[in-house]
């Protein structure tokens, strides 16, 4: 078999009947070049095969024109919707986007963000553990950063944070679980380094305070998940434990509401008639499903458009000043909630 090797600049430059320089501006559209000249280049780079070696590229120009997403949990089709818009809006300035998941391991983020950074990678979204503080803050200062999800408090962090109004949102949907008159409402939480579990619990707290039931650490209806679909399915495995039954179920996030609905079917506890139960976060599909769960929800698209934009801005002029993007949720009623049945 015979090899042939890379076709170069110059070549594309002879067949197309034009300089070096015009064939550089076509490929990397930094100037002016006329459509028709344009035209017979691309035809004549694809003709030959010729690709551009942008890792000698990046060397001169000090830019990869690649975009790092660190993602908790990218199986979770909110954050797939995420990544698809933060995407389709960098891919419109010539970036293209790296995606890592970490599966909630601060080990394994860690080690994607020194691999990110090793690749030199323009700029870095993370939807972060919340355990690698110091190294975030560190890369926050050398390239623009944008936080999703997860905040961070140090102060030499620089960087935006986009998320959702996390205490608010959990706010309603625990008045709304009281207003049909339940009061032992099981929580199944989060990470609880994640800054979405701290404050989406504490909305939980307040609307319970409220009802004048206090929640603290003595607080019988409570689960420490992490944000995942197994620790939903542990969760209702543990509520069948206690000695007094819960009545209603809120999960913090949707993958963790899933995992519960499915240890819920397992063990044939009827929805909503045995138990309620409502989510944050939306649910993909839920129009096909015959269990549909009361939830609030944030909008993927807008979160990953606003983290796009927001590094953009930065890849253009990281001295900005920090900033929040807060959005507002809103409930969608479904059809897992009703009075306590009485024992």
């Amino acid at each position: 078999m015979v090899y042939r090797k890379n076709v170069t600049l110059k070549e594309v430059a002879d067949k197309s009947g034009v300089s070096i320089a015009t064939v550089s501006r076509v490929l990397n559209e930094s100037g002016y070049v006329s459509p028709d000249i344009s035209k017979n280049v691309r035809a004549t780079v694809k003709k030959l095969g010729y690709y551009q070696n942008l890792t000698a590229r990046s060397l001169k120009t000090n830019s990869t024109n690649m975009i790092a997403l660190i993602t908790a949990d990218i199986s979770n089709p909110y954050m797939i919707t995420v990544a698809k818009a933060i995407e389709n809006l960098i891919q419109e300035q010539n970036y293209n986007l790296l995606v890592c998941s970490t599966e909630g391991d601060p080990d394994r983020e860690f080690a994607h963000l020194n691999m990110q950074m090793s690749r030199n990678v323009d700029g870095i979204v993370i939807n972060a553990t919340g355990l690698n503080e110091d190294l975030i803050e560190r890369i926050s200062n050398r390239i623009p950063l944008v936080l999703v999800h997860r905040e961070y408090y140090t102060q030499g962090f620089t960087g935006d944070f986009v998320d959702s109004d996390n205490e608010k949102g959990t706010y309603g949907l625990t008045k709304h679980l009281l207003a049909y008159g339940h009061r032992n409402i099981f929580v199944i939480k989060g990470n609880k380094h994640a800054s979405t579990n701290t404050y989406r619990f504490k909305g939980f707290i307040t609307a319970m305070a409220e009802a004048g039931i206090e929640v603290n650490e003595f607080y019988p209806f409570q689960f420490d998940g992490n944000f995942s679909e197994e620790s939903g399915f542990k969760a209702v495995e543990y509520l069948q434990t206690l000695p007094i039954r819960p009545t209603a179920i809120l999960g913090l996030n949707n993958t963790m509401t899933v995992g519960a609905l499915r240890a819920l079917l397992a063990s044939r506890i009827t929805v909503p008639e045995q138990m309620s139960i409502v989510s944050y976060n939306d649910i993909d599909y839920k129009e096909l499903m015959t269990i549909r769960p009361t939830l609030h929800a944030i909008n993927p698209a807008e979160i990953g458009e606003l983290a796009g934009k927001a590094l953009l801005e930065r890849l253009a002029n990281n001295k900005l000043p920090n900033r929040e993007f807060i959005l507002e949720g809103h409930m969608i009623p479904g059809n897992t909630v009703s009075i306590p049945a009485l024992e």
